[in-house]
């Protein structure tokens, strides 16, 4: 007995040793977490310095790549740029520029040429991600120093690269900005900056042993690479200690990320915290000391004596006796109070173990049943199709003990269809009809079961008056009692589950409450499944009219488009064939536009007037027809139905557009038809997507019909002004469409698109136009023009632009009017433009109007030879005519033969003079 009062003086101290130390480790784990955050925080302070840098540098580089002397790299002003830039930013070792060949080509730096930098990770990253990037540490081989270096892509207008002006950051300036951190930090405190690598960019303390150093196993680097972009971690530094670490992850731009981190020694976090524990371990061992030995000397007499005479009532209760009592009698005071509770307690025992007894029993008969109910809940859980999900609900009720199961859907119209049933072979439900209405077939378990929500059952089929109908049927199979479960969901009854079982009585409450259970499980299970295919078949729908849009709006050959509308129809209707029928706007009969299906080829030669058939009685009426069996219709008149296809199930849909009829869409089946609400709508809705086809192939058609029309118009009214031009001045009769051939040709040879072609064309045809606006009396005057009237005579292209300019078709074609007078040498009018100012279309128009002019018979002087027309345009080369378009004209005038040349028409002196 000493030695267990011993022992409990020793397990009395216990707790005290427990509480001493568990404060130990909550105060390890504070002045760990107290570490951490510490070393965290000063993590953020220094990366917000390095992140500010490398967003300050991504800014300076950008700003440097917009620059046009950094841009083509020149060697006076792209130097004296970067080295203004550099004297700003002193914390740059270099800023350059690279050409897309990796040689160096601009640098705040003197540098002796070549100097290869291709292969350095910022120009590959800047030059294949075209972003801004950092690359890897570095010695620089400019600076002689160790760099980190940031480049930015130089692009041109077409997206080609052509550079990268990179910035060199002196990693000497990030050294002296974490010695200034580092002096708030800690005893022995670390601050590291390491690339993905392992690559020790800035070390505090002893920089010069670390810096430069690829450590890619080191622990700390794992630690920050697996972790989130900014966090706390416990790991062994570069040096070998275990630290508290605090890092963040800095990234800007494309490449290499840079890890900043923060270390406390552990030993220093955790310093204080260990003193103390050995301080209060010191404290609590004297006072166990002193315990014990009071406890020795009072325990023999106030405890070892009262507790040996209940000793031997203990064995007995501990030996399992329950009836055991110690009969103690004894008079107030903690062992009486003691004496009697070990009876009570005993008597409780006894009591309790007869209740648990009980109890064991009960939660062994509902284990049996939720075992059951999560088995048969996963295997529901195992499909989505409603069909596989049917039979197993019904195969596991079997399997809980009923003879036979079926369950089955409540339609609105009052009838429960059986969709499952186990076993599969059972005749039972042969030919019976099952209701849930209020009609005498349906006053059985399952109409109740639907419309009351709960469970009905039948305990014997001969006593139930409502089971009559159903009575001698479940005798003779040997089922006695029935039951029904409603399956509910979103608090609706959609269906039920039935069961037979040959035992009387077996429905019992418990049994009843166990399958109700069930078939809320197996409710759940069928509504998700049929949710599921409902989701699955509204996607495979949205995605057919989604083909059938492309289709639509990105081929304008309507059969093709016809065609992928065919296609969906068969697939997501499931039916065998189909066929738009177009309605002839002549003859008023419809004819197929596309078929898909069919055996034969009958479809192709339907000509059906509307009215005539099921499609024909659609189009007329401008409804859906639906014919379930064409077997009975007395109608025979079906479009493309032939003997061979053996179709029984039809449907006919008008195709309108815009309150139009255009056809028709028929669908056929070799099953009988049975629309269900939603197959008719995505019916109609797919119609309405052909009748769109057909309406835009329609549109289009006529649009380019006018689109021609409209440009043959357009043609006919400009050769007619030209016509009525050379008709005003026939001295040049013939001559504008002399001008416009050839100046055609020239510009095809000149390489001119043959876009730009149709507007010199008509610039050519109207070059003359302004001349309208002359008077006869000038224009036609058969003697020499005075100055003024040479004045009047010159603002012809003036008024050409006025006429032309307010007209959007032609102002394309106005630079040959307006500018024709215009002359190389800029002693042209009417703007006296000179060289490249003057188009391209009035540079070759001036040659072909003067050499024209050259060889037409004017009535002061006969035409020309062409060598001396050759000639004359030569001399006047780089004079008053293009050198490029003179030499293209006489290489392409020296091809023609001699007998093409044009011969002009004279009569009296006019404008042709001015030539």
């Amino acid at each position: 007995m000493r030695a267990r009062l011993m022992l409990l003086i020793l397990l009395i101290t216990l707790p005290a040793v427990g509480m001493v130390t568990y404060d130990f480790v909550r105060e390890r784990h504070r002045a760990a977490a107290e570490a951490r955050g510490e070393a965290l925080r000063y993590a953020l302070l220094a990366s917000r310095d390095v992140e500010n840098l490398v967003e300050t540098t991504g800014a300076v580089l950008a700003e440097l790549a917009q620059l046009p002397d950094v841009r083509s790299a020149h060697p006076t002003r792209c130097r004296a740029l970067l080295e203004a830039r550099l004297s700003r930013h002193l914390y740059y070792a270099n800023l350059g520029v690279i050409g897309p060949d990796g040689l160096l080509r601009c640098s705040a730096l003197p540098f002796t040429p070549p100097v290869d930098l291709s292969d350095r990770a910022y120009f590959q990253l800047a030059v294949s991600t075209r972003s801004f990037v950092i690359g890897d540490y570095q010695v620089g081989r400019v600076t002689g120093r160790k760099t980190l270096n940031f480049g930015y892509p130089l692009v041109d207008d077409q997206e080609r690269i052509q550079g990268v002006v990179f910035a060199a950051l002196d990693l000497g300036w990030l050294d002296d900005v974490a010695a200034n951190i580092a002096t708030a930090l800690p005893q022995d405190a670390t601050l590291t900056l390491l690339d993905r690598e392992g690559t020790v960019l800035v070390r505090r303390p002893d920089p010069d042993r670390w810096v430069g150093r690829t450590v890619p196993e080191a622990p700390l680097l794992a630690a920050m690479v697996s972790g989130p972009t900014e966090g706390t971690a416990e790991a062994q530094g570069l040096d070998g200690r275990v630290r508290f670490v605090g890092y963040r992850q800095l990234r800007a731009g494309v490449g290499r990320t840079l890890y900043l981190s923060v270390g406390i020694p552990r030993q220093v976090a955790l310093g204080p915290v260990n003193a103390a524990f050995t301080s209060n371990l010191a404290t609590l061992f004297l006072v166990a000391v002193a315990g014990l030995v009071a406890a020795w000397a009072m325990g023999t007499r106030l405890i070892l004596q009262p507790v040996d005479a209940l000793t031997s009532t203990v064995r007995r209760l501990a030996a399992g006796d329950l009836s055991a009592r110690t009969g103690w009698r004894g008079g107030p005071g903690e062992v009486g109070e003691l004496a009697r509770a070990f009876d009570e307690m005993a008597g409780t025992l006894q009591r309790r173990t007869a209740e648990r007894e009980a109890a064991e029993a009960q939660i062994l008969r509902q284990l049996h049943t939720l075992t059951a109910l999560y088995a048969a809940a996963q295997k529901l859980t195992g499909s989505l199709d409603s069909r596989v999900l049917a039979d197993d609900v019904v195969k596991s009720c079997v399997a809980f003990g009923a003879s036979l199961a079926w369950v089955g859907p409540a339609d609105p119209d009052g009838v429960v269809r059986p969709a499952s049933r186990f076993p599969a072979d059972s005749p039972y439900l042969d030919g019976i009809v099952v209701r849930w209405d209020d009609s005498p077939a349906g006053q059985g378990p399952v109409g109740r079961c639907i419309r009351s929500g709960a469970p009905a059952v039948v305990e014997d089929v001969d006593a139930d008056p409502a089971f009559a109908p159903w009575r001698d049927r479940t005798r003779a199979f040997g089922y006695r009692t029935v039951a029904a479960f409603p399956l509910v969901a979103r608090e609706r009854p959609f269906g039920v589950l039935a069961l037979y079982a040959a035992a009387p009585g077996f429905f019992t409450p418990e049994r009843v409450e166990f399958f109700q259970a069930y078939a809320h499980l197996a409710a759940a299970a069928l509504d998700n499944a049929r949710l599921f295919e409902e989701t699955e078949q509204s996607l495979r729908r949205l995605q057919a009219l989604r083909t059938i849009d492309v289709a639509i709006t990105s081929s304008l050959d309507l059969r093709v488009t016809l065609d992928v509308l065919l296609d969906q129809v068969i697939t997501e209707l499931r039916v065998d064939a189909a066929a738009v029928l177009l309605l002839n706007p002549h003859s008023q009969h419809l004819e197929c536009g596309a078929a898909r299906g069919f055996a034969g080829d009958e479809i192709r030669r339907v000509a059906l007037r509307p009215g005539e058939g099921h499609a024909g009685r659609a189009i007329l009426e401008r409804r859906t027809v639906v014919v379930p069996d064409l077997r009975a219709s007395p109608d025979t008149v079906h479009a493309g139905v032939g003997p061979a296809e053996a179709f029984v199930g039809h449907c006919a849909v008008p195709l309108l557009a815009k309150g139009q009829v255009k056809g028709g869409l028929v669908v056929y089946s070799r099953l009988p038809l049975d629309p269900s609400p939603r197959w008719m709508e995505f019916l109609e809705t797919l119609a309405g997507q052909a009748a769109i086809a057909i309406d835009n192939a329609a549109l289009f058609a006529d649009l380019q019909r006018a689109n021609l029309d409209l440009r043959l118009a357009y043609e006919t009214t400009l050769e007619g002004w030209s016509r009525a031009l050379d008709l005003r001045d026939r001295e040049t009769e013939g001559h504008t469409q002399r001008v416009a051939d050839l100046t055609v040709r020239l510009a095809r040879a000149l390489g001119v698109p043959e876009e730009e072609i149709v507007h010199i064309r008509r610039g050519a045809l109207l070059h003359d136009i302004g001349k309208m606006g002359i008077p006869d009396a000038i224009l036609l005057k058969p003697g020499p023009l005075t100055e003024d009237e040479w004045a009047v005579m010159r603002r012809h292209p003036d008024l050409a632009r006025q006429l032309l300019w307010p007209i959007a078709y032609l102002r394309p074609a106005l630079d040959i009017p307006y500018c024709h007078h215009e002359r190389w040498d800029g002693t042209g009018y009417p703007r006296g433009l000179r060289g490249g100012e003057i188009p391209l279309a009035a540079r070759i128009f001036a040659v072909v109007d003067v050499w024209d002019a050259l060889r037409s018979d004017r009535p002061y002087r006969p035409a020309w030879p062409a060598e001396r027309a050759l000639q004359y345009i030569r001399e006047q080369a780089g004079r008053q005519f293009d050198p490029e378009v003179v030499r293209a004209f006489v290489q392409m005038m020296e091809g023609e033969p001699a007998d093409v040349d044009p011969v002009g028409v004279s009569r009296p002196r006019g404008s042709a003079q001015e030539t």
